[in-house]
């Protein structure tokens, strides 16, 4: 099955696809499953591994400067300000806005500046976005993203702060690279128990090669419905109830409903507000009983000038795997973004569900189940970690759009589901400002 992407399109199998957005380049891709999406972010060489099955560029890169000729499209204006990526079976780009300037041939992805300032707690806020991802059943190809027109030295100029890492402390802020001095600054806030999070130093887990060192500094974030610094000890049990088994409401704004039943906020923007503008949080939120040790961490900023969206690193584990895999006790993370053009959760998986233990993305199964791993089923990544015998993600990146100057709350929120016990949690790291916008996507790394 082609995967799922903003909107609830899907890609057939064989098909050209363009990804447009802000300040950018379309790329024209063609791959066994059809996926490709604009992943540019300006000012730091990056890597991104695209989880499709032979994605290949089939064309030379051109500026979205309104004359661009695409398969079955005709050329024309484009707006400026951050724009949609919109993928059609036909090949051409739905929505979208760029602004003018040249490409080198070639694929790429930019990304630098994040936000700063200083830890502790502040004050709350809210926030909402969409993402999608895309699967796939053959090997990750890897796009070198450094050489599109608004990387240094290029045609273009990106204008999100610079940001240079200090998670030298045990700040959980500044460990994700939030609020770092000089830097624009986050109101901030966590909601729970001090001991649902826990900044690590080096990479998580004794497996070689490490597959979650850290992505910006030298240190990641745990946060966990349990006790979080427990996710380091190989073997151990994670299972505390911190919270005396009572049931908690989520943290406003988030609202699990769906904002409609065949529409996202990205194809009908008057349904910004009205509930969750990605339509993945009800289906799994409603089939527990409600909300229990729940940790909240929740920022407030005002857009930087020259930002049009962001993005940071999260991978998901939970012990409720395998016993309860597939159960209602399906432990949930949320990333919720309220902002002018989204109200809702970011990161979701390729099928629209939320990052949970019953969603899509948990790659690393440490013990066989009877849906989908059968004996011999391990995880030789999870080792050193108090997720062997249980299950995670590989590292994931998230992408959501935002508006320059508007001001935008973000939460990122962990929660068992149904009871108290038998712990999730989630590992952060490498929050980055970006010069493009557009609906939320999350992929593996």
């Amino acid at each position: 099955m082609a995967p799922w992407v903003p909107g609830g399109r899907r890609a057939s199998d064989g098909v050209s696809l363009w990804a447009i957005a802000p300040h950018c380049v379309p790329l024209t891709a063609t791959g066994s499953r059809g996926y490709a999406w604009d992943m540019r972010r300006c000012g730091t060489r990056r890597e991104f591994s695209a989880g499709v099955a032979l994605l290949v560029a089939t064309g030379g890169l051109s500026a979205c400067n309104g004359n661009e000729g695409r398969p079955g499209g005709t050329p024309g204006e484009t707006d400026p300000g951050p724009g949609i990526t919109s993928l059609t079976s036909d090949g051409n780009a739905t929505s979208g806005a760029s602004t003018g300037g040249s490409a080198d041939a070639g694929t790429g992805v930019g990304s630098s500046g994040t936000s700063a300032g200083t830890g502790g707690d502040g004050t709350a806020g809210g926030g909402s976005a969409t993402t999608g991802s895309a699967g796939g059943d053959g090997p990750d190809i890897k796009f070198d993203v450094g050489n599109f027109p608004d990387a240094p030295g290029g045609g273009m100029t990106c204008a999100v702060p610079e940001h240079v890492p200090c998670d030298g402390d045990d700040d959980i802020w500044h460990a994700i690279g939030v609020n770092c001095p000089g830097e624009p600054q986050w109101t901030v806030q966590f909601n729970g128990n001090p001991q649902q999070t826990y900044v690590l130093a080096g990479p998580l887990g004794t497996h070689q090669p490490p597959p979650f060192p850290p992505l910006e500094g030298e240190k990641i974030l745990i946060l966990s419905s349990g006790v979080a610094q427990e996710l380091t000890q190989g073997g151990l049990y994670m299972s505390t109830d911190l919270g005396g088994f009572t049931q908690v409401p989520l943290p406003p704004p988030i609202n699990p409903n769906k904002v409609s039943q065949t529409e996202d906020c990205a194809q009908n923007p008057a349904l910004i507000g009205t509930g969750d503008c990605s339509n993945t949080i009800y289906d799994q939120w409603s089939q527990g009983t409600g909300a229990y040790d729940l940790a909240e961490m929740r920022m407030q900023i005002q857009v930087p000038e020259g930002a049009y969206g962001f993005h940071y690193d999260l991978a998901f584990f939970s012990t409720e795997y395998p016993v309860f895999y597939k159960s209602q006790y399906n432990d949930m993370y949320i990333a919720w973004l309220e902002s002018e053009t989204w109200t809702g959760n970011i990161s979701f998986d390729e099928m629209g569900n939320p990052i949970s233990l019953n969603a899509g993305f948990l790659d690393y199964k440490d013990a066989p189940n009877t849906y989908d791993c059968p004996a011999p089923c391990t995880a030789p990544e999870l080792a050193g970690t108090a997720m062997e015998g249980h299950a995670g993600t590989k590292w994931l990146t998230t992408t959501a759009g935002v508006v320059p100057g508007e001001t935008i709350t973000l939460q990122f929120v962990i929660f068992d589901v149904s009871d108290g016990i038998l712990d999730s949690t989630v590992i952060l790291d490498d929050f980055g400002w970006d010069c493009e916008g557009g609906p939320p996507v999350t992929v593996p790394k």
